[in-house]
């Protein structure tokens, strides 16, 4: 199973680990290379200064060695050594090559004006660097050299330098930085783990806190709902809709309630009937005339049983279901072909008559259509005028209406039970013939073809709409 924790630690501790590291890296580059160049920098200026205090002049190759200046070429600290060979030999080295048994430093060919930087091992033992480079030196401005006129070339000497010093606390400034880049760098690992995943559990909190407000939720308290005290931008649309799926389920709950409850009462009435017209027959079997009644009320109760057992099946059936749409119809003509088995006298139509043929399904059309007419001549007043019309609304769809007038006022609640099962008016059920199914039924074989049921209130007048698409 995947963790959303566990992949924000790990994404978030690799990227953030990475892009330090990256820099650390360079750092740690930049700074070694940057040292290594300052050294090798004072390398070549220490050579320059040397090959200053070189001159030729008629007498030859002179050197002015100012020690008092330079104590580190006689040995008294950290002791640094030079050479100087010309094409016949060694010119001049330092005195602090003396003090060991290695008492010349390596020569190495080079051309003219080229300079090498090499690592070696100085004579004392330590690890250290060379430079060399060829050079000619300067000429006193008063010697045969001063007549040069740039035709005639003199014959200037070349010189080979040699300059060494030590590298070892170079080397240990390098080494002492990498040691530094390693243990920050475990460090930071371990600090960026930890912080990444403390940062993440603070960042998952209000989400586990969610968790257990949910698994606290009871479905059947109605004022149970889920608050965050404090709003966190990502999780409000979250808690909105838990909020609002949550509010519908409890509605479907106590809505399933109220069935189980009704269905109960429907059948406990006609059930507690035959129960009471049995123990009367057995009480009084000689009476002629509860005997002549006790048959066709029998049968008279079953049948409702079994309208109500009917009718509760026939919702069920068709409350989650499509059904196929293969009938071409007029529906002008389906509603004249029902209603024509109908008491008409209160039944006046407005049927548009230029309205298209559709492709449905005729029971569910008989069905729905059966239903609402009776539902209206039932709960309208005994003279008034059931309307049933058709007609194109104003989106191009056909739309089949029947409009009564109330029998009883209904309020807004009313309304939105209309198509609840088993609902009725009448809390206390005293009708024998309705049980509340009908509405719920033609609500369900509505949403089975496609097609919209609505109900509105116009005054006095109640309107059901059933939009065909």
């Amino acid at each position: 199973m995947k963790s959303i924790r566990s992949k924000l630690v790990f994404t978030l501790s690799i990227a953030i680990t990475g892009l330090v590291l990256g820099i650390l890296l360079a750092t740690d580059i930049a700074v070694d290379s940057w040292i290594d160049n300052e050294f090798n920098r004072g390398l070549h200026s220490k050579a320059g200064m040397l090959m200053t205090l070189v001159h030729e002049d008629d007498q030859g190759i002179g050197f002015n060695h100012p020690g008092e200046f330079m104590p580190e070429f006689d040995g008294r600290v950290e002791p640094e050594y030079f050479q100087m060979w010309t094409d016949e030999g060694v010119l001049i080295r330092s005195p602090s090559l003396d003090l060991f048994p290695v008492k010349s430093l390596k020569f190495q060919e080079l051309k003219l004006g080229e300079a090498k930087i090499m690592t070696t091992q100085l004579p004392d033992g330590r690890d250290g660097r060379i430079i060399y480079t060829r050079f000619q030196p300067q000429f006193d401005p008063h010697s045969h050299y001063s007549s040069y006129d740039g035709v005639s070339k003199p014959n200037f000497k070349t010189l080979t330098l040699a300059y060494a010093a030590s590298s070892e606390e170079v080397d240990f400034i390098l080494w002492l930085i990498d040691i530094i880049f390693v243990v920050t760098t475990v460090t930071v690992i371990v600090f960026i783990r930890l912080f990444v995943r403390k940062s993440v559990d603070s960042s998952l909190a209000p989400l586990n806190k969610l968790n257990r407000d949910i698994s606290k939720l009871s479905i059947a308290d109605k004022n149970a709902i889920i608050v965050v005290k404090e709003p966190v931008k990502e999780l409000q649309p979250i808690v909105n809709s838990l909020n609002a799926f949550i509010q519908e389920n409890r509605q479907l709950y106590f809505r399933e309630k109220r069935l189980t409850s009704d269905i109960a009462h429907e059948l406990k009435t006609p059930i507690a009937e035959l129960i009471n017209m049995t123990e009367v027959a057995i009480r009084f079997p000689d009476e002629k005339e509860f005997e002549a009644d006790f048959k066709p009320e029998v049968l008279k109760i079953s049948q409702r049983l079994k309208s109500i057992v009917s009718n509760l099946l026939l919702l069920h059936k068709y409350s989650n279901e499509a059904l196929p749409k293969q009938d071409a119809c007029d529906l002008n003509q389906v509603i004249m072909r029902i209603l024509e088995k109908c008491d008409l006298e209160r039944v006046e139509f407005a049927l548009q008559e230029d309205i298209p043929a559709i492709v449905s399904n005729l029971f569910a059309l008989e069905s729905i259509i059966t239903n609402l007419v009776n539902n209206a001549k039932q709960y309208s007043p005994e003279k008034s005028v059931v309307t049933v019309s058709t007609q194109l609304n104003d989106e191009g769809k056909l739309q089949f209406s029947v409009t009564n007038e109330l029998k009883l006022s209904l309020t807004d609640e009313d309304i939105s039970q209309l198509f609840d099962p088993l609902w009725q008016k009448d809390s206390a059920r005293t009708s024998n013939d309705n049980f509340g199914l009908g509405l719920s039924i033609a609500k369900a074989l509505s949403r089975a073809i496609g097609a919209e049921l609505h109900v509105s209130l116009s005054g006095q007048n109640i309107i059901f709409s059933l939009i065909i698409a």
